[in-house]
């Protein structure tokens, strides 16, 4: 999100002429969405180490990243940024080093490592820690910002049916429509397995949509879908949605962090994220996300402002 500085080129050989000039157009064309060579660079404690910053597909999750990202390049480490997808994917990526950091959910993360994650913060925290070294990986500690995954229906589905909480949809679910992200079959924090199903939801049908994004939400307002998975920091815009009560405890405490190699682990790394975390609340997280999600913001431009706001650049 970040544009390359211009050079000016002597005007002495045709060749320096033609790579100063290519140099020139790329700083021109270039996007403000991140990209993996998208990269900013500041003086301070980083010393100029590089790091790659990895993105999940979602307004939370990009939000994070900048966060983080950003917040080391004000320390003086290299950053660049590349936009991956959702932990199935992200996850591996930093194992085998094609990016070195990226913002996480303690328990998404911990249940896709196979742990079981609770309501517990600090308990779900200190679990995950005892997962992540065995990848060559380090997970930060929690901020106190949270973002779950949410079934949410319309009012007047609420009223039809007599929802108020994830167990109500269990006897009428085989007459409705889910939706939510193409991963959420397989994921015991959403619809997962028959033996992982603690609702024991079965739906008529299951529309692989979008990772809590616009598909989902425009589904759920024109009826494509009577139930949709979305992220309940991040993507609810619609005041006319209905949040069902997990009423049986499903979901965790999904607490936001960074989680990064140990290759490339350093103090000064380690208090970078630490200060973010220190200052990130759920309701700070919100409002940002939402930012991204509903007035389609940038997500560099909003992290920046947060940052700077909280003296963190």
């Amino acid at each position: 999100m970040r544009r390359n500085p211009r050079r000016r080129y002597p005007g002495l050989a045709l060749g320096a002429m033609l790579v100063s000039l290519a140099l020139v157009l790329a700083a021109c064309g270039s996007s403000s969405k991140p990209s993996s060579t998208t990269t900013t660079t500041s003086a301070g404690g980083g010393a100029g180490a590089k790091i790659v910053v990895g993105q999940k597909d979602f307004a939370g999750a990009q939000l994070l990243s900048q966060l983080y990202g950003q917040a080391l390049v004000a320390k003086g480490f290299k950053v660049s940024y590349k936009n991956l997808g959702p932990t199935e994917v992200t996850y591996p990526a930093l194992k085998n080093g094609q990016i070195d950091l990226y913002g996480e959910y303690q328990g998404t993360l911990l249940t896709y490592l196979k742990g079981t994650p609770t309501g517990d913060a600090g308990a779900t925290n200190t679990a995950l820690q005892a997962k992540v070294p065995t990848d060559g990986v380090k997970a930060s500690t929690a901020s106190s910002a949270v973002d779950v995954n949410g079934f949410y229906v319309t009012k007047a589905t609420a009223a039809k049916y007599n929802l108020s909480k994830v167990s109500d949809l269990t006897a009428v679910a085989p007459q409705l429509t889910f939706g939510g992200p193409p991963e959420c079959q397989t994921r015991p924090l959403c619809l997962g397995t028959t033996e992982q199903q603690l609702y024991n939801l079965k739906f008529k049908t299951v529309k692989k949509l979008d990772a809590g994004g616009p598909i989902t939400n425009k589904a759920l307002k024109d009826g494509s879908i009577d139930v949709g998975l979305l992220f309940t920091g991040s993507s609810v815009i619609d005041p006319n949605f209905v949040l069902l009560t997990d009423d049986k405890g499903l979901q965790p405490a999904d607490n936001a962090i960074a989680v990064w190699r140990q290759a490339v682990d350093s103090s000064a790394l380690d208090a970078v994220i630490n200060a973010v975390n220190a200052k990130l609340d759920t309701a700070a997280y919100n409002g940002m996300a939402l930012q991204i999600f509903n007035d389609k913001k940038d997500p560099s431009a909003v992290a920046t402002e947060w940052l700077t706001q909280n003296g963190l650049t």
